[in-house]
């Protein structure tokens, strides 16, 4: 679980919440307003699909007009299964941790692959190449990846 995500207002353009998600090293940012209320998040396939494939300026469109809303959330005693299906059943990737409206993390499906890894004690090759877990397949999927890089770079 990320347990500093970033956040900006939810009147802030487009491009300064695409700077700090990329200076941050993050795939989304939460949205707020009044300071800290959670009203939204903005990920980056919001920022493909919401501007980048269209005409739309980044520097002038404010986050509130690209946010996923409502934000969609998970309190802290939920178990990794509970977390899982709220995921599954919602289509998303980042679920924000709320513990009586405060903000405590973010969990990704990278943060339930690695939970599941864990717990099942077992090396999956997709999971581990999901969560980058060293293990028994991870050379065999490297050399799988750079036999099929090589074949589209041929085409």
């Amino acid at each position: 679980m990320l347990e500093k995500p970033i956040h900006v207002d939810s009147e802030s353009t487009v491009r300064e919440a695409a700077i700090a998600m990329d200076r941050a090293d993050l795939g989304c940012i939460l949205v707020t307003s009044k300071g800290s209320e959670v009203v939204g998040i903005v990920t980056e396939r919001d920022l493909v699909r919401k501007i980048l494939t269209t005409t739309t300026k980044d520097s002038v469109t404010k986050v509130k007009d690209v946010m996923s809303t409502p934000i969609i959330v998970v309190n802290p005693e939920a178990t990794v299964e509970e977390a899982a299906e709220i995921m599954a059943s919602n289509k998303i990737r980042r679920l924000p941790v709320m513990d009586k409206q405060q903000l405590v993390g973010i969990i990704t499906v990278v943060d339930i692959a690695r939970a599941w890894a864990s717990i099942t004690k077992r090396h999956d090759p997709i999971l581990d190449a999901l969560t980058r877990i060293p293990g028994p397949h991870s050379r065999i999927l490297a050399s799988a990846w750079r036999v099929s890089s090589q074949s589209r770079d041929g085409d």
